[in-house]
C-alpha cells in the first residue's frame, strides 16, 4: 500500500478549536518526557498563530531531552514545519517544507476533522495519550492514522477521514528488549 503524507487546504483554527483532551501527561516513547505542561490542543493554537493554514499532523518529540510538538501546517502554497517547546508552549522554530514528492500542495477537504478524528481514537482507548495524529492517503482513501501509548501499549487506530468511523486498530506492547 503506497502512503502518501497530505497537504489538505483550509483554515487551521476550524481544527484546532475544542481539540482539548484533558491531559497534560503524554509518553511518546522512551526518550520524551512524560510530564509535558503543553497538551495537544495548546500546541495546535500556538502554532496556528505562528502560521495560517491546516494542520496536518502532530507528533510528540523529544530533542537532547527537551520535549515539543511537531506541527506540521499548509496553506494550500507550502507546507511548514513548526516545533512548539511542550514545557512553555512557544513556537521554538518554523521552516519550509520543501515537499518534492508533492506537485500541488492542495488536496481534498475530509468531511471529518483532526479534531473529530482524534476524540474518536481517544474515546475507542481509555486511559490512552495521543502522541500522533497525520491525516493520510492510502490506497486513494483519506484517513487518519493516530498513535496512541497507554503505558507500555502503543496502539495504532486508523480513522476513515470521510465517515469517522474506526477501521483498523494494532496493539503493541512494549517489553523493553530491543532485540
Amino acid at each position: 500500500m503506497k502512503k502518501k503524507n497530505l497537504a489538505a487546504s483550509g483554515l487551521a483554527v476550524v481544527l484546532a478549536a475544542g481539540l482539548g483532551f484533558g491531559y497534560h501527561h503524554v509518553s511518546a516513547d522512551d526518550n520524551v518526557p512524560t510530564d509535558t505542561k503543553v497538551n495537544l490542543n495548546q500546541a495546535i493554537d500556538n502554532a496556528s498563530k505562528e502560521q495560517a493554514g491546516t494542520v496536518t499532523s502532530v507528533e510528540l518529540e523529544s530533542r537532547n531531552g527537551n520535549a515539543y510538538y511537531e506541527v506540521d501546517v499548509n496553506d494550500d502554497k507550502n507546507e511548514y514545519d513548526l516545533h512548539v517547546n511542550a514545557d512553555d508552549g512557544t513556537v521554538d522554530s518554523r521552516k519550509d517544507d520543501d515537499d518534492d514528492d508533492d506537485d500541488n500542495n492542495q488536496a481534498p477537504q475530509p468531511k471529518v476533522d483532526l479534531k473529530t478524528a482524534a476524540e474518536t481514537a481517544l474515546a475507542q482507548e481509555k486511559g490512552a495519550a495521543l502522541t500522533e495524529i497525520s491525516l493520510d492517503e492510502d490506497d486513494g482513501k483519506l484517513e487518519y492514522d493516530v498513535e496512541l501509548r497507554n503505558g507500555k501499549e502503543e496502539i495504532e487506530v486508523t480513522v476513515d477521514a470521510e465517515t469517522g468511523e474506526v477501521t483498523y486498530t494494532e496493539r503493541e506492547t512494549d517489553d523493553g528488549d530491543d532485540d
